[in-house]
């Protein structure tokens, strides 16, 4: 898939501007904190309707409109794709002082209004990001994160079971906490015990079969960027109280059996924590370069070479499970990287039908400039063709 048309209004740092887009490698220069990063972002949150960098759908409106009666920001697209063509647009809704207007995201496909879970994958985009290192050697959360956005692009089953047990957790803690007070029976539990589990199991299911794709991609990469010098491993650690950790169950409704067990082993433990101790939200992928913890003994280069690695599997995965291939985001990673891995990576990415590039250093990117199907000068919230050489 790929898209020829882009439009963003009152978004970030863009007041208006539309861009036709073709087959192959997109190029858009310019400085830093011109709006590089926010057209990706764009096309991101597209595909996933959620922002790669916004803590708050209010940070992605234009701050010029945010006092005004009703700020709105609207990205608009059309995506050629071999399930058919179709356009999407969101209009992601600021804080206003009319109660009748709800803040948020609204979405339409073809001009119909859809639920998120209906939406969603879409349009699949794969974002690579200098932050992705995080993925390697940040917290357990942002491995999640990276589990669930490349997921729930092809599995609306998965996005739904998230909001599920998003919601049922709010109502679990908060009654284990009313229970560690004296203020409810631990009898209780027994309804949002199954409710949540349930929804854990679809989603520790879904994640154990996608890391399960991922792992030999991703050695493949990662040989591949390294001339065979360093090799990478990725494990999957459920967060089940050590239950049964070892062993991966097949299905989903065991899944949802082993945390059942697990509830009832640390019900004492959760009732005085207050809180839900095992479930995915506390789940994690155990990543080791050639055998050693990625984060504590990889350096930055290895790191970052896991991280781009990761991604690239990402893409294949989304492109064997839509027959389809995503859109291929890279925002200003090209040059942190050395010769031989940058041209490792558009070698890649050249077999997809359609690659967005950002970079503030046109010359160490000189390699794709030719070939460029568009070329674009960003400055200022503005988009003009780029005519360097």
């Amino acid at each position: 898939m790929f898209i020829f048309d882009l439009q963003v209004s009152n978004y970030r740092n863009y007041a208006h501007a539309a861009v036709r887009l073709g087959r192959g490698v997109n190029l858009f220069v310019g400085d830093n904190a011109q709006g590089k990063s926010n057209l990706l972002e764009a096309v991101y949150l597209l595909s996933t309707l959620r922002s790669s960098r916004a803590s708050s759908d209010a940070d992605l409106v234009r701050r010029d409109i945010l006092q005004t009666e009703f700020p709105v920001a609207r990205l608009t697209c059309q995506v050629e794709r071999s399930a058919g063509n179709l356009q999407l647009e969101v209009a992601v809704v600021g804080r206003t002082t009319d109660p009748s207007h709800r803040a948020g995201k609204r979405v339409r496909v073809n001009g119909i209004a859809k639920r998120a879970s209906e939406a969603v994958g879409q349009l699949a985009a794969v974002l690579f990001t200098t932050l992705d290192i995080d993925i390697v050697a940040g917290p357990p959360l942002l491995r999640r994160r990276y589990l669930d956005m490349m997921i729930s692009q092809v599995d609306r089953g998965y996005l739904r079971a998230m909001q599920k047990y998003a919601r049922v957790l709010v109502q679990r803690n908060g009654l284990l906490k009313r229970i560690q007070e004296g203020a409810a029976a631990a009898t209780e539990l027994a309804f949002w015990d199954q409710e949540l589990a349930h929804a854990g199991g679809i989603i520790m299911h879904a994640r154990a079969e996608a890391l399960g794709q991922l792992i030999l991609q991703t050695g493949i990469h990662m040989e591949r960027l390294t001339d065979g010098q360093e090799s990478v491993g990725l494990t999957y650690k459920p967060a089940l109280g050590g239950l049964d950790e070892a062993d991966c169950p097949i299905d989903d409704t065991e899944w949802t059996a082993r945390t059942l067990r697990a509830f009832h082993d640390l019900r004492r433990r959760e009732i005085s924590a207050g809180t839900t101790l095992v479930g995915p939200h506390r789940d994690d992928i155990v990543i080791e370069i050639n055998g050693m913890a990625a984060g504590g003994f990889a350096s930055r280069a290895q790191q970052r070479t896991a991280a781009l690695s990761l991604r690239l599997a990402e893409a294949a995965y989304l492109r064997r499970a839509l027959g389809d291939d995503p859109v291929v985001l890279l925002d200003d990673v090209l040059s942190e990287l050395d010769v031989r891995r940058r041209r490792g990576v558009l070698d890649y990415v050249d077999n997809f039908q359609q690659t967005l590039v950002t970079t503030a250093e046109p010359d160490r990117v000189r390699d794709i400039m030719t070939k460029a199907a568009g070329r674009f000068m960003v400055r200022g919230g503005t988009l003009t063709p780029f005519e360097g050489g």
